[in-house]
Order: C-alpha cells, then sequence, then structure tokens
C-alpha cells in the first residue's frame, strides 16, 4: 500500500491520541483512581475528538469533490455526533437516532462501487445473516428499542459488506460490524464493565473507521502522497 496523505495520518494521530486518553481515563474510572469529574469531563471530551480529525483530513483532501467523498464525510460527522451526545446524554435513543443515518450516508459512498464489493455476490448471503441473527438476539433484550435495534445491525452489515471493495475496506467494514454487535450486547444484553467495554468497543470503531477512510482515499485517488522534499 501507498503511503497515506499526511492530512490522513495527523487525523489518524489525533483520533488515536483521543482515543488511548479516554481508553485510560475509563480505566482509571473503574478503579476508582484520581478525581471522577475530571475523568469524566475527559471521556466526554474525548469523544468529540475520535471522528472528527479523519473528517477533517478527509476534507483537507479534497473528499468534498466527490458525491461519494460527500456522503463519507456526511457518515462520520453524524458518528461524531453519535459519539459526542450520546456520551453527554447516556441516552441509546440518541445513538440509535444518529448512527443508523450515518450508515445509510456510508451506503451512499458505497453504492457506487457496489459492483467490486463482497455485497454484489453470494458472501452478501453471509453479512446478511450475521446482522440479522445477531441483531434479533440483540433485539430480544432492547425492549421497546428491538425494531431500530435491528434495523440498524442490518444496516451496517450492509455497509460491512458492500464496504469489502479492497483489503482497508473489507477490515474497516468488519471491524465497525463487531463493535456495534458488541456495544449491542454491552447495552442490552449481558453487563460489562464500562474499561472493557470502552476497550472492545472504541477500538474496533476508531480502527474501523480509520480503515473506511483509507479505503475511499484510494478508491478516490485523494491526494495521493508524493514523495518527501529536501
Amino acid at each position: 500500500m501507498p503511503p497515506l496523505p499526511r492530512a490522513l495520518r495527523v487525523g489518524f494521530a489525533v483520533s488515536g491520541t483521543a482515543l488511548a486518553v479516554n481508553l485510560v481515563a475509563a480505566v482509571l474510572l473503574d478503579l476508582e483512581l484520581g478525581d471522577p469529574a475530571l475523568l469524566t469531563l475527559a471521556r466526554d471530551v474525548t469523544m468529540w475528538l475520535l471522528a472528527l480529525p479523519i473528517a477533517i483530513a478527509l476534507l483537507v483532501m479534497g473528499a468534498w469533490r466527490h458525491a461519494a467523498g460527500i456522503c463519507h464525510v456526511a457518515a462520520v460527522l453524524l458518528c461524531w455526533l453519535g459519539d459526542g451526545l450520546g456520551s453527554l446524554t447516556g441516552e441509546t435513543v440518541v445513538l440509535l437516532g444518529l448512527f443508523p443515518p450515518a450508515a445509510v450516508a456510508f451506503l451512499a459512498a458505497l453504492w457506487p462501487s457496489r459492483r467490486r464489493s463482497l455485497a454484489w455476490g453470494w458472501a452478501a448471503i453471509g453479512y446478511g445473516i450475521v446482522g440479522a441473527i445477531s441483531g434479533g438476539v440483540i433485539a430480544i433484550g432492547a425492549g421497546p428499542l428491538a425494531v431500530p435495534v435491528l434495523l440498524y445491525a442490518l444496516l451496517i452489515a450492509a455497509v460491512a459488506a458492500f464496504a469489502a471493495i479492497d483489503t482497508a475496506g473489507l477490515l474497516g467494514g468488519l471491524l465497525m460490524l463487531a463493535g456495534v454487535l458488541v456495544l449491542g450486547i454491552g447495552l442490552f444484553l449481558i453487563e460489562i464493565p464500562d474499561a472493557l467495554r470502552a476497550f472492545a468497543v472504541l477500538v474496533l470503531y476508531v480502527l474501523g473507521q480509520a480503515l473506511l477512510a483509507v479505503s475511499l482515499q484510494q478508491r478516490l485517488g485523494l491526494a495521493r502522497a508524493l514523495p518527501e522534499r529536501a
């Protein structure tokens, strides 16, 4: 794989730093070490910095010049709002109000490349089965949110299938799908310690966002990296 453009490397560095701070704060909170108010603030602030640097990097590289790029950035920004508002409010309904539209925006960004993806073949059946079974199991414990939960599971499975255009897209889609399923299990089925859930969900989520951005950059040829000048 060719070197990544500088804007994307900087965006990943900022997102990775925010992720590290968030995870450390989560562990300290679970261990009851440090000031809980300060650590909670650190987690709330860094949730706003997980996806936004990636969206900014894509815009800097010229994603806004392409319809697929606009849709992808819109999806990342909806995820960004879901991350931040979901952390501040603690309301699951906020996530279910913002992440399904984000999945639809991802699908719109991936639609032009659909014939090159695993969604355009027998593998789509496997993705659909995984989404339906896992979403159905999680929906059992979701009560009145069962239908939105199942719908989102199917949408994110579709995103994973359509994103399987190249290696970065394949892995990014699978990581996003895995992160959503772990989050759903933690919210509706099994009580998972907050620090463990943060590691399991946020690491998969940030890596998935990063890999999907790499896939987009490669598909659209955004700001192809040039040799460093002396």
